[in-house]
């Protein structure tokens, strides 16, 4: 059963719980106002034929007096016998049957009851004789039920048929509104069948400019798909990518190792090739390591621990001046900064950021790196006095496999992953990374919440020149 019959379905399912109710209350009303109505009829027929009575004991010879009284009514059409105090018929319209209109329950209590006498319902009124002017006795009037069971009889026909016709009446408006409320639904079942058949995820839903569940709806089946769009577009490229990148080492590789089948080659030069293959496979291993870490859910790939952020960036410097002996380096770090964080892949941010920093600024130039605390939060910056990053390459410096054409040109080493690396760690530490860049600089900002300090104090491994 589809979605939209059993909106329709329920629709009018709720109408008739409405009808229905509806129906019971006017029919109950009807019902009281019709027998109520009747009763009251009762009554004055008996004060009627009470008034015809002369005043007295009700006996034999006071119902011989009034008689003619008595079939006059009768002849009226009236139903009625009266009784005496012992219960006896003294008259009852009923010719040969006196007593045809047994007697309710206590004689002296006034009550309303039906009988079927005769194949006839009849409703019934007994009511006790005590007034001033007659006593002893009582007096039971009937009347046909046959037009009052009519009258309700047709008053719930026609609840029940114009019941049935609203219900007819409600269903059709209820499956056209079901179906336009459920066009947009069918639109996202429509494009998400035929994304996945053609598999084209360019493919959009038209947005509506209500701000209600179905606009929701589009506008979250869009982003849904325009995230899947550039993801695929990002793994295709990515794959493109480190193809291209694999590729030079694997030819190095594969053309070393065909120059060293060659049994007449030189030690000298079977040690060169050696020597090659060696930085390649390690070159290649890195990269590898780069993809693998680039392609895992953060959550997974960083552990969460207590690290001294002041210690690692001092011992990251003391290396790259130790590597570096000519470089300029000016540190200037506060002590015991705690972030909490992975200790390992906060190294590999901090020796990006310095190897890049040293890398591209020209002999003689200056790098800064200072670390301290900012409304609770770590702050690192990396300052280099080289070429600078245009403002056309800014925003794609931490794209994977990206290097400017300056970059290149300057520095021929690297795939352009370092920068991608150090975002990845840093967002998924819950920091932020900036970088501002001119001519003749580039200065790199990382900041990282700051945690409790814990662990032993220590100063600057390298001082300030």
């Amino acid at each position: 059963m589809s979605l939209r019959l059993r909106i329709t379905l329920l629709c009018v399912a709720l109408v008739a719980v409405v009808l229905a109710g509806f129906a019971i209350t006017v029919n109950f009303l009807a019902s009281t106002r019709i027998y109520g109505s009747l009763d009251d009829g009762l009554e004055a027929q008996a004060n009627s034929i009470l008034a015809t009575l002369p005043p007295g004991t009700l006996d034999e010879a006071l119902i011989e007096s009034s008689r003619q009284a008595l079939e006059t009514e009768e002849a009226a059409g009236l139903l009625f016998q009266i009784r005496d105090s012992s219960g006896q018929v003294l008259y009852s319209s009923f010719r040969g049957s006196p007593d045809v209109l047994p007697r309710g329950g206590s004689p002296n209590e006034p009550a309303v009851y039906e009988r079927k006498v005769a194949q006839q319902q009849l409703r019934l009124l007994h009511m006790p004789i005590d007034s001033g002017s007659h006593s002893g006795g009582s007096i039971e009037v009937a009347r046909p039920m046959n037009e009052t069971d009519e009258a309700l009889t047709e008053i719930r026909g026609t609840l029940l048929i114009g019941g049935i016709l609203a219900l007819l009446v409600t269903s059709l408006p209820a499956y056209f509104i079901a179906g336009r409320a459920l066009d947009p639904i069918r639109e996202v079942s429509r494009v998400a069948r035929r994304v996945e058949r053609t598999s084209d995820f360019s493919q959009r839903l038209i947005e509506r400019p209500t701000k209600d569940e179905i606009g929701e709806l589009t506008a979250t089946f869009n982003d849904l798909i325009q995230r899947i769009e550039q993801t695929l577009a990002a793994h295709s490229r990515f794959l493109a990518e480190a193809s291209h990148e694999l590729r030079r080492p694997l030819t190095i590789l594969r053309t070393n190792l065909y120059i060293l089948r060659d049994p007449e080659l030189p030690e000298g030069d079977r040690a060169a090739c050696l020597e090659r293959m060696s930085r390649e496979a390690s070159a290649m291993t890195s990269l590898v390591g780069d993809l693998l870490l680039l392609n895992r859910d953060r959550a997974q790939s960083l552990e969460r621990a207590p690290v001294d952020f002041s210690r690692l960036c001092s011992e990251e410097a003391s290396r790259m001046q130790f590597a570096e002996p000519t470089a300029s380096l000016q540190v200037n770090i506060a002590p015991s900064l705690m972030v909490q964080g992975d200790a390992q892949r906060l190294q590999q941010v901090i020796r990006n950021l310095l190897e890049n920093a040293l890398n591209y600024s020209p002999d003689g130039g200056g790098v800064i790196v200072s670390l301290n605390k900012q409304n609770g939060r770590a702050r690192l910056s990396v300052r280099d006095s080289g070429i600078g990053i245009s403002a056309e390459e800014l925003p794609r410096i931490f794209d994977r496999f990206y290097r400017g054409a300056e970059a290149s040109r300057v520095h021929r080493e690297g795939v352009g992953l370092g920068l991608s690396i150090v975002k990845y760690v840093v967002e998924g530490l819950g920091g932020d990374i900036s970088v501002e860049s001119r001519p003749g600089g580039t200065t790199f900002t990382v900041e990282l919440p700051a945690s409790q300090r814990s662990g032993r104090r220590f100063r600057d491994l390298l001082p300030v020149p």
